[in-house]
Parts: structure tokens; C-alpha cells; sequence
């Protein structure tokens, strides 16, 4: 499904309003340890120089420019990165840009050198662009901050970092 439903409808491809009839089943996750994690493992990895902490938002979130009043705080984590979530999908049909480009911008960020990645956003959505992205390239070892500016702006104790 990469481009999405505008992708697929855009193709003439099959839709159905018609609800199918499956079989009942059963789904039994199995969440692998580390890859969401919440505000402690991310202010321990805030001062580790083996981890690449990438901020998914808007470069004007991400300098502090612009605020989300559900952020508390302008600015980003102290220490991170930025990689706009949307620099990753390609306007033209949605779909993710290719390999080549996706490591240029992982790249100039100095995330692939790092040995752990952590991505965050507002709440964990558009993180998880970057999240899958670096999964295509083959980094199976990134974890996903949740909670994200959402948890961490509001709280005073905790560091943060602004450019604008």
C-alpha cells in the first residue's frame, strides 16, 4: 500500500463497500522489547553519543519557530535531530522516496552511523514515517518515543533544545 488509499484509487484499482465474512481468529502480538519506549530510556539516551535521536515534525516545530500549545514548550529534545516525516514521502504520488534519497537525508543527519536511532513527533504518529523508512533501509534496531513532545514539553524537568 505504499501511496495510500489517493494511490490506489488514483491506479482504478478493486474497492468494495461489501463487508466480507471471515472466519474468527485469534491475534497474538508479540511486541518486540525496546521498540516503544517512553520518557526515562529517552532522557538516558539524550547524552549517549552511540544514538541518533530523530524529531519527525516541521523544521519551524522542531526550531522552536513555531508551537504546539499541547507541547508546553517550544523547540525539540535536547540533542535531537531533524527529519521532517513528509521530506520522506514523494508529493507526487505518495509513496516513499527512494532508497538512494532516503539515506542521503538519514545521512546528512548522522543517523545511520549511530549504533541505536529513536524517533519521536508530536504524539508518535509522524515519527513513525521516519520509523518505517529507516526499516526499509534495513535498520530493524529503531525505537519509537510515544509519548513524545506531547509527554515531554509540558514537563519543566526535562531538557530541551531550541535554535530559533
Amino acid at each position: 500500500l505504499n501511496g495510500g488509499w489517493d494511490k490506489w484509487s488514483a491506479e482504478g484499482r478493486p474497492t468494495t463497500t461489501d463487508v466480507p465474512d471471515w472466519p474468527a481468529a485469534t491475534f497474538t502480538p508479540h511486541p518486540r522489547p525496546g521498540q516503544i519506549i517512553g520518557k526515562d530510556e529517552v532522557l538516558a539516551a539524550v547524552r549517549r553519543k552511540d544514538t541518533c535521536l530523530i524529531n519527525a515534525l516541521t523544521p519551524q516545530m522542531f526550531s522552536g519557530e513555531t508551537l504546539n500549545a499541547a507541547y508546553g514548550r517550544p523547540g525539540h529534545i535536547e540533542g535531537s535531530v531533524n527529519l521532517y516525516a513528509y521530506e520522506l514521502i514523494d508529493k507526487a504520488d505518495n509513496t516513499f522516496v527512494d532508497a538512494a534519497t532516503m539515506t542521503e537525508k538519514f545521512n546528512a543527519i548522522g543517523a545511520l552511523d549511530k549504533g541505536n536511532i529513536i524517533t519521536y513527533c508530536g504524539g508518535g504518529i509522524s515519527a513513525t514515517t521516519d520509523s518505517f523508512a529507516l526499516l526499509l533501509l534495513g535498520r530493524d534496531d529503531v525505537a519509537l518515543y510515544d509519548g513524545s513532545m506531547t509527554e515531554w514539553g509540558p514537563d519543566e524537568s526535562l531538557p530541551m533544545g531550541k535554535t530559533a
